[in-house]
């Protein structure tokens, strides 16, 4: 009996102070964890975020970038981390594609990591070469339809979103195409620019400036919204195929276990952040749409995107090398 009494009370005072700590959170320097090198649209976005933080709580927020391996290095880094919230992921679609395309990983990239919130999304376009004789989705897809496997699609990888925006094109139009990987998105760009392939869906900061200049056509927003930057340029919904949606999303995450009051703490803090007209501006000149999603719902929306781009892989049977 008493060993019980002092189980309870242990228990208790443990959970009192856990309450506490996450009450005075955050009382020391935060770490975020970038899964790419600087200069990209995911380490914009995370030091954006980062500063708004700062800003608004008075504390550091750290911005360390950890690339390679598609982004799994930071992720199991994150994933091993004390749940403490000391330890942020600035994630993005990757880490919903990467556990079906890395199934041995020591550690589950959804489930070992919980979202905290999204706070922006770029939606991507489908870019043709300048040559191709199509104006509009609707065109392009007749024009892959007679020549099954002939036309080249790009991306900065196997996994990519690029990738992934590919295969769900062939998926929902019924088209071949083959898939041309590139080592990252500037050669990929490159070789559309140049015609060397016909094909790249891709954010839509990418691809504007050159449809403005004529060098690349932009036939589609894979969104159920036009985006600013190509204001002409219909939605794949509008054209016929709804079924075309992929955006890159920007949130951050923690490891799992972290007491739900630190992720309702950031939470509150990106959605001030995101009241402010100052931070929005920034979130769309780095080419993001603002969006705003509590813990809760980021969580279902990764579990979500995870069976999306899981049952595509499959379908395509895709495999990492």
């Amino acid at each position: 009996m008493h060993t019980s009494i002092k189980l309870l009370l242990a228990s208790a005072c443990l959970a009192a102070f856990a309450a506490h700590a996450a009450t005075d959170y955050p009382a020391r320097p935060v770490t975020v964890v970038v899964p790419y090198s600087p200069g990209g649209t995911t380490d914009i976005m995370a030091r954006i975020a980062a500063q708004a933080l700062m800003e608004s709580t008075g504390q550091s927020f750290v911005v360390e970038n950890k690339g390679g391996a598609s982004g799994t290095i930071a992720m199991g880094l994150v994933a091993s981390a004390k749940p403490d919230g000391y330890t942020l992921l600035s994630n993005e679609m990757t880490q919903t594609i990467v556990p079906s395309l890395f199934p041995a990983l020591a550690f589950d990239p959804v489930h070992d990591i919980n979202g905290v919130s999204i706070y922006a999304e770029a939606p991507y376009v489908l870019a043709v070469s300048a040559k191709l004789p199509v104006n509009t989705l609707k065109e392009f897809v007749d024009y892959a339809k007679a020549r099954p496997g002939e036309v080249n699609f790009a991306s900065g990888g196997v996994g990519s979103g690029p990738h992934m925006a590919g295969e769900l094109l062939k998926s929902v139009a019924g088209i071949e195409m083959t898939h041309v990987p590139y080592k990252g998105s500037g050669p990929a760009l490159n070789d559309l620019l140049s015609g060397q392939v016909e094909v790249l869906i891709t954010a839509a900061p990418t691809a504007a400036p050159y449809a403005s200049s004529g060098r690349l056509k932009v036939l589609a927003v894979a969104h159920d919204k036009r985006v600013g930057s190509l204001p002409n340029v219909p939605t794949a919904a509008e054209a016929g195929f709804p079924g075309l949606r992929v955006a890159n999303w920007f949130g951050l995450a923690v490891p799992k276990g972290t007491p739900a009051n630190v992720s309702d703490k950031l939470f509150a803090e990106l959605k001030k952040a995101l009241g402010q007209q100052a931070f929005r501006d920034r979130l769309v000149a780095a080419g993001a749409e603002p969006v705003t999603m509590s813990p809760e719902e980021t969580g279902r929306f990764i579990q979500s995107e995870a069976q999306r781009w899981s049952a595509l892989i499959k379908q395509a049977n895709i495999v990492n090398n």
